[in-house]
């Protein structure tokens, strides 16, 4: 397919605070796109979106836990409220705590899986709601996109529920590829690169469609 020209879409990426979600949010904005910086910590997100307006772009920050249903409907309608639409979601938040599999607690355990795999699974699944509604009522140009950032498996000890969560997203990747290509919507996975920028160079090739 052409590559589709991202000015003026609109777009939410998670754990956009830090790291390669913020190097991905600058990579978008820079190509005209109009972005939702969302990260659990506030700080991190108002700084962020704060200076991306500074540096001329359209940005807004957004404190939402993605692991909370609630809170993903909160950044997202915040989002619509903002810019009336949304074309494109990037999926970058995740924690990975340090803890052996004999040492993990049920709490870490389950705080991983909330962040890493039901965060991914809300935001595709609300997310892919509203972009079903916005392509029923006007077809588009294929720029309804969804890319979940996967890390690559980690070679450390202390990292099995962080690698247990990143093996599983490709799987659920291809399973949203199929249901939702009916509806316009298409679904990728990216792996991480060896730095920000260069995560942020391949997430933007996705997003424009230049595979």
């Amino acid at each position: 397919m052409a590559a589709i020209d991202l000015n003026g879409k609109v777009a939410i990426v998670t754990g956009a605070g830090h790291g390669a979600g913020r190097a991905i949010a600058e990579a978008l904005a820079a190509a005209g796109v109009r972005v939702a910086v969302n990260d659990i910590n506030p700080d991190r997100a108002y700084r962020a979106a704060a200076e991306l307006r500074e540096a001329g772009f359209a940005a807004l920050g957004v404190m939402a836990d993605v692991g909370n249903r609630f809170q993903c409907v909160h950044l997202i309608e915040t989002t619509r409220a903002e810019w009336g639409r949304l074309d494109i979601l990037i999926n970058c938040a995740s924690i990975a705590p340090v803890a052996s599999v004999l040492r993990m607690d049920d709490w870490e355990l389950m705080r991983v899986l909330d962040v890493n795999m039901k965060g991914v699974f809300f935001m595709c699944q609300l997310v892919g709601r509203v972009m079903s509604d916005q392509n029923r009522a006007a077809p588009g140009d294929g720029g309804t996109v969804i890319v979940n950032l996967v890390a690559p498996e980690p070679a450390g000890d202390g990292q099995a529920a962080y690698a247990a969560t990143q093996a599983a997203l490709p799987a659920f990747t291809r399973a949203c590829a199929r249901e939702f290509a009916p509806l316009g919507i298409r679904v990728h996975a990216v792996t991480a690169a060896n730095t920000p920028e260069a995560t942020a160079a391949a997430m933007i090739a996705r997003v424009m469609g230049d595979e």
